[in-house]
């Protein structure tokens, strides 16, 4: 399994664990390059690491842009969701 979240990464499996990609390029032959960046016990938690990793990695300077980052990311990850079938809680649930 190879799961594209985004341009950058993905999710594959392994038997055993779940791992978190990111592109790093390509080889010669024009085929993408992928460097691991973690490995998960489940898709759930590799999702996590993604949402986690995308807010480190971010050049964010203000409130409203962590509001701007968090919301693009919820939006991938309800269309992710929605390819999978499932639900995602509500931000304002959790107020």
């Amino acid at each position: 399994m190879k799961l594209r979240i985004n341009d950058d990464y993905v999710i594959r499996n392994s038997q055993f664990q779940y791992i978190l990609s990111k592109q790093n390029g390509v080889d010669k032959n024009g085929t993408e390059i992928f460097k691991d960046v973690g490995y998960y016990p489940s898709i759930d938690k590799a999702l996590q690491a993604f949402v986690d990793y995308q807010i480190k990695t971010s050049e964010i300077n203000s409130f409203e842009k962590l509001a701007s980052e968090l919301n693009a990311i919820r939006e991938l990850l309800v269309d992710i969701a929605s390819k999978l079938e499932i639900t995602i809680p509500s931000m304002e649930e959790d107020k």
